[in-house]
């Protein structure tokens, strides 16, 4: 009777040891898959962010070159209204340098 008591005692702590060791295997398991969802959150951040960035100085860099285009275009006209301005005085400064000389 006693033998059979001890052979449960045994098979008991057996059974706990089981368990034990069938936690820490989960646990080690769930920690591994923490690690790994995490790294990956991270990396998928970062790749998100870079991509924002990229798309941020894609904009920002179109914005610039259409804000200078419209600039050479307004340069443009001025230097075209300059040239305007410049040949009808030039008609004038002919004829005052005529009017003088007669």
């Amino acid at each position: 009777m006693i033998e059979g008591t001890i052979k449960e005692i045994r098979d008991v702590e057996q059974q706990a040891e089981n368990i034990v060791q069938d936690a820490k295997r989960q646990s080690a398991k769930i920690s591994q898959e923490a690690k790994e969802a995490s790294e990956k959150l991270y990396a998928d951040m970062v790749s998100q962010a870079r991509e924002k960035a990229e798309k941020l100085r894609e904009s920002v860099e179109a914005s610039g070159n259409q804000q200078t285009e419209e600039a050479l275009k307004q340069a443009g006209v001025e230097i075209e209204n300059m040239k305007a301005a410049a040949m009808s005085r030039e008609k004038e400064a002919v004829d005052l340098i005529i009017s003088e000389l007669i």
